[in-house]
C-alpha cells in the first residue's frame, strides 16, 4: 500500500513506474484497514489469515469490488 498526497500524484506515479492502478482509498479508510488487518498480530497465537478473512476485514471497510477479491 503507497500513500500519495493527491490523485494528480497517483497518476504521476503510475506514468512513471508503468505499475498498473489497482485501487484508491482515503486515509481514514486506510487506518481502519489497518488496525483490523493487524489487530492482534504480535500475539503469539496469532496465525495468518484465510482468503475469506481477509475478504471479511475488506468488507468491514467498505473495501468491495474485484480488486479486494482474493481469489
Amino acid at each position: 500500500m503507497l500513500a500519495f498526497r493527491s490523485e494528480g500524484h497517483v497518476q504521476a506515479w503510475l506514468e512513471r513506474t508503468g505499475e498498473p492502478f489497482g485501487a484508491l482509498i482515503d486515509f481514514e479508510t486506510m487506518w481502519r484497514l489497518a488496525r483490523l488487518w493487524y489487530a492482534g498480530r504480535m500475539d503469539e497465537a496469532w496465525r495468518g489469515r484465510s482468503a475469506e478473512e481477509a475478504e471479511a476485514v475488506f468488507r468491514a471497510c467498505g473495501l468491495e469490488g474485484e480488486f479486494w477479491r482474493m481469489g
